[in-house]
């Protein structure tokens, strides 16, 4: 290392300021050029990132830099924990490239004031790591000024600059609030130039763009000795999604605790034989019966008017049990479970009580139930969380009335599902490599739609239909590699033609049976089955199947899968473990570790099929406003809530095999998970996790403004 640097970075000291931290540079890291600094991605944030500085196997000089395309894909998945996904390929992307991830682990305390340390690796983990670097770097913030210093160890087998390999260091310093000056050595040469960055003012708020421009002591391929690059900071929620439930400011229960309750509600009993029901038209002259009964029209009118549907109001004594179905809160439906509680809280009585039975297709999926004050207080920001009556997959709490034929009853009910009501799921679904050695990205991109059709309480049929949009020429037979991935194409065409019958069973058991055609050509029945006990930390699944291949009967495709889900309240975060036989017949397992993020789902996923070993990271994102439109003709057309893209690589070979399908959970788009249970965020445990998401989705859409 240059012994001037290395002066400069011990010995200079000015008075701290603050500083922003977590700048990508184009080493796919936090940092300044091709260092790594001490800090990382905010927790919360991801960052996307290009720069045209390359070397290893994809400069036409392996020992110095050329120009090519480096793309970098991070996030902070936990506080002081950031990942990254990196893909490297040369002037062309039309060849092949290297895919890669990194991660960075901060110390969680500050050694010294103003003092911080990391740890990392860079392309950890694949089959062929051609920039595996293991590191340590502490940094160190005065004023305007950081300077950093590191040691790291080459472990990369391409041989390439040795970049890291050793002792590293350099100062960053913020002359103003969108430039700052950079001075770095890397070990391989050393690096001055500027970081330009938006102020905070011009973009929305998190959001922050940025440009690197680096000139470089080492000369590149050509003579080329400046490179650039360009970075763009997004938020993933809202500022107070983007801290941990256990870290967040807040008021103290309003009375003792949350109550979990299995199956009962606690009405008196005496009330349960004589409930004070009457209908509009009554002649009720007592003063205080009457404002009751308004009081139960005037629920109807405001749940219907916000897109809340087959509400149905019953009354015990001063205890008010309100059924519903969730219309268009799709994006999350904990904002129509908030806006249903704003509205009981703020209609009703003061001093009586009300129980919330949400339901899908008449089978109830969650209740919630308290006292109108306390809630009314916690809705409006003047107290903590109430003591409340919360329940996953309850019991029905409604009660036919005395005299009430059940079978003219029933037929009721059917008739009104068979009132044609559909929904309308649009949504993108892609098949794609990523850093194979047949390019950079190559895809199959297609338009799906989904319509579900309401039959009966608990049925329900979906048919599903693609449309191709575009391929890259890898998928088609007139790609150069001879069309390397055609099979793996989005064929054109109906997909899912699927009947399917829900059995709400106590105790937190549901069940779906399915019946029809999946994925296209499979053939059969299926069984998914979830027990949901108490709080709903702990999830448990059952997937069995029963298919054969529409083309050839012998080719069965029978799944036999077990999953356990657990829910950690205190940091907003699950773990998934699904083993057993998959779709295709593979024999393993898979552990999906999933941070929430407001509606954003972040995942690591390890996967073993048939001695196979994956590792990968994804993503999950909305593609549909937190409220959706109603009905137009009694259809409702939606996003998906739930967009979902991984990206796995093999780990352990001495070359990147692709495999295609492995770990397939064989589920059609409309299961227990999705179709009922809000992607599994339909718990006492998710509510109380992301509680100021009950008020603030109340502000948002039930107050009057």
């Amino acid at each position: 290392m240059n012994k001037n640097i290395a002066t400069f970075i011990l010995c200079s000291a000015v008075p701290a300021l603050g500083y922003a931290q977590g700048n990508m540079n184009m080493q796919g890291m936090s940092g300044l050029f091709n260092v790594p600094d001490a800090s990382v991605l905010e927790y919360g944030t991801s960052t996307v990132a290009w720069d045209a500085q390359i070397d290893g196997r994809y400069s036409r000089i392996r020992k110095l830099n050329d120009q090519g395309n480096d793309i970098n894909i991070g996030a902070g998945i936990f506080p002081h924990i950031e990942i990254a996904g990196r893909n490297v390929t040369g002037r062309s992307t039309a060849g092949g490239s290297d895919l890669s991830f990194n991660v960075k682990l901060q110390l969680p305390w500050e050694l010294l004031n103003g003092v911080s340390f990391a740890i990392g690796e860079q392309d950890f983990g694949g089959a062929i790591n051609e920039y595996d670097t293991k590191y340590a770097v502490t940094t160190w913030q005065y004023g305007k000024f950081r300077s950093t210093l590191g040691f790291g160890q080459y472990d990369g087998r391409a041989g390439q600059t040795l970049r890291l390999d050793g002792v590293f260091g350099g100062v960053e310093y913020a002359a103003a609030e969108w430039l700052s000056v950079i001075l770095e050595d890397d070990g391989h040469s050393q690096n001055t130039g500027v970081r330009l960055s938006t102020p905070d003012s011009l973009l929305p708020a998190g959001w922050k763009a940025s440009m690197l421009w680096m000139l470089s002591g080492e000369e590149g391929v050509d003579g080329r000795n400046d490179w650039y690059g360009f970075n763009v900071k997004i938020p993933l929620g809202q500022k107070y999604q983007r801290t941990l439930p256990k870290d967040q400011p807040r008021v103290a229960l309003a009375a003792r605790s949350v109550a979990v309750v299995e199956e009962q509600y606690g009405l008196d009993p005496e009330l349960e034989k004589n409930p004070l029901l009457y209908p509009p038209d009554s002649e009720i002259v007592d003063p205080n019966v009457r404002a009751r009964i308004e009081n139960e029209a005037q629920l109807k009118r405001e749940f219907i008017a916000a897109n809340l549907e087959k509400v149905r109001v019953q009354r015990y004594g001063r205890e008010w049990i309100i059924a519903f179905e969730n219309l268009s809160y799709n994006n999350n439906v904990i904002d129509g479970l908030a806006v249903a509680i704003g509205m009981a809280a703020s209609i009703l009585p003061e001093g009586d009580r009300f129980y919330l039975q949400l339901e899908k297709y008449g089978i109830p999926v969650f209740g919630l139930g308290g006292e109108v004050g306390a809630w009314d207080a916690f809705m409006n920001g003047r107290g903590g969380l109430p003591e409340s009556v919360m329940v996953a997959a309850p019991t029905s709490k409604l009660r036919r009335r005395s005299g009430v034929n059940v079978v003219q009853s029933t037929f009721e009910d059917v008739k009104e599902y068979l009132a044609f009501r559909p929904t309308v799921m649009l949504k993108p679904i892609v098949s794609s490599t990523l850093g194979t050695e047949f390019g950079v990205f190559d895809y199959s991109l297609a338009a799906r739609t989904d319509v579900v059709v309401p039959l009966w309480q608990g049925a329900a049929f979906n048919i599903s239909r693609n449309w191709s949009v575009q391929e890259t020429d890898d998928f088609t037979k007139d790609g150069i590699f001879g069309g390397v991935f055609r099979e793996q194409r989005i064929r054109d065409g109906v997909k899912d033609r699927v009947i399917s019958q829900t059995f709400r069973l106590g105790r937190g058991f549901t069940t779906m049976i399915s019946y029809g055609r999946f994925f296209d050509f499979s053939d059969g029945v299926s069984l998914e089955s979830r027990w949901e006990p108490g709080d709903g930390r702990n999830r448990f699944r059952i997937i069995l199947t029963d298919f054969e291949d529409k083309h050839d009967s012998s080719i069965t495709r029978n799944a036999r899968l077990a999953s356990w889900r657990y829910f950690f309240q205190s940091t907003n975060s699950e773990i998934n473990v699904t083993a057993g036989e998959f779709y295709n017949e593979d024999s393993g397992y898979k552990i999906d570790f999933t941070q929430h993020i407001g509606d954003t789902r972040l995942h690591l996923i390890y996967k073993k099929s048939e001695g196979n070993n994956f590792a990968g990271i994804g993503f999950t994102i909305p593609l549909t406003p937190r409220k959706d439109v109603g009905r137009v003709a009694g259809v409702q057309i939606t996003g998906t809530p739930s967009w979902r893209y991984d990206i796995n690589t093999i780990l352990g070979e001495p070359v990147n095999r692709l495999v295609f399908g492995p770990n397939g959970i064989p589920t059609e788009f409309f299961n227990l998970r999705n179709g009922y249970f809000n992607g599994d965020r339909l718990s006492p445990a998710y509510i109380r996790a992301n509680q100021e998401r009950l008020r603030e989705a109340w502000q948002t859409f039930g107050v009057e403004k």
